[in-house]
């Protein structure tokens, strides 16, 4: 980590988020920015639940990951403060991945971050290992399955609303408890669902499509493909969830050589009303991850040191398996040993 504070375990006091708006790909993204503008950077993805936002998601981790990293936590298209844009034509991950690709591009970020995600925004977390060339440096997604393994309740039930506050309560107390925030979160996601294009611009998602036309699609390839990428990735699952099944970080692990699983006493949303574990979560694997990165590098080097030799250049490629966060998925592949990927 880059942050001196950082790396002699002070705490930096985290100031409150900058918000201002970026020009991605011809359209308007709202940005949440806290935390050392030198230090390593985490990049915070939102759920996709009616109202979802970088703030109404993270308001309550935010400043906790802030006072290691700097934060960046962007509203997607169709949420927030975002334009209200939605793709017919495309999955609903490719737009936000591509939407991010461009924040980073316009940021002047190359080089290769954390990347933490909940619900939908953990779903574009994971889709982003073998979907897009951000490199990452790993990822954490905190119910978010890329898609699959949903429950009826989550089928019948996430949605659909009615456009009241009652009704959205509804739909709350499936992502949190109602404890003693629960008011001040609706109230926040009500505001943010409020806002004007945002309903059709997630209403339209579940448009229904006539029998006759759904096969003219592209095949997904999840979660196949995950078996290219070797990123330190974190799963983390509410046990109390009602939305996935209860297995599903066990399915994506199967394809995923260097998931971790970790599980939470809560719903589906434990950023929301378990904060303080959530972030404890989190900074622990981010920190394993750049262990790994600075185990990398030696090996790396060890490596030129012995010319490359077959012997041990491949095998030393073959040791390195999860210590490959931070390259990009072509250079991951690359770098892979033969066969690696039915590891």
């Amino acid at each position: 980590m880059s942050d001196t504070k950082a790396e002699t375990g002070q705490l930096a006091k985290p100031e409150s988020p900058q918000e201002r708006n970026v020009q991605t790909g011809g359209f308007n993204t709202r940005l949440l920015e806290a935390g050392d503008p030198q230090a390593d950077i985490v990049l915070l993805l939102h759920d996709g639940a009616w109202g979802g936002s970088s703030d109404v998601s993270w308001s309550r981790c935010l400043p906790l990951l802030a006072q290691r990293y700097r934060v960046l936590a962007p509203d997607f298209l169709g949420f927030g403060g975002s334009d209200k844009a939605t793709f017919f034509d495309r999955s609903p991950y490719q737009p936000r991945m591509t939407q991010l690709e461009d924040l980073m591009e316009v940021l002047g970020i190359t080089k290769p971050v954390h990347v933490v995600g909940t619900s939908f925004g953990g779903s574009v977390a994971l889709r982003l290992l073998v979907e897009s060339n951000l490199p990452t440096r790993s990822v954490t997604s905190i119910g978010g399955s890329g898609g699959y393994w949903k429950t009826d309740i989550m089928k019948e039930q996430l949605g659909k609303w009615d456009g009241s506050r009652a009704d959205l309560a509804r739909v709350l107390r499936f992502l949190m408890e109602e404890d003693e925030h629960f008011e001040s979160q609706l109230a926040a996601r009500f505001k943010a669902a409020s806002l004007p294009g945002h309903y059709r611009a997630v209403a339209s998602a579940a448009m229904p499509i006539p029998a006759s036309m759904r096969n003219t699609v592209e095949p997904d390839q999840w979660p196949e493909a995950l078996k290219r990428s070797v990123v330190p990735t974190l799963l983390v699952a509410g046990t109390h969830d009602q939305l996935f099944e209860a297995e599903w970080p066990e399915r994506v692990a199967d394809f995923l050589p260097c998931a971790t699983i970790k599980r939470i006493n809560s719903l589906h949303s434990p950023n929301l009303d378990r904060p303080d574990e959530v972030a404890e979560l989190v900074l622990q694997h981010l920190q394993t991850a750049e262990q790994n990165t600075q185990l990398r590098s030696s090996a790396q080097a060890q490596q030129a040191g012995t010319g490359g030799s077959a012997t041990g250049g491949a095998g030393l490629s073959f040791s390195l398996g999860c210590m490959f966060s931070g390259l990009t998925p072509a250079i991951q592949t690359a770098l892979s040993p033969p066969n690696a990927e039915g590891q």
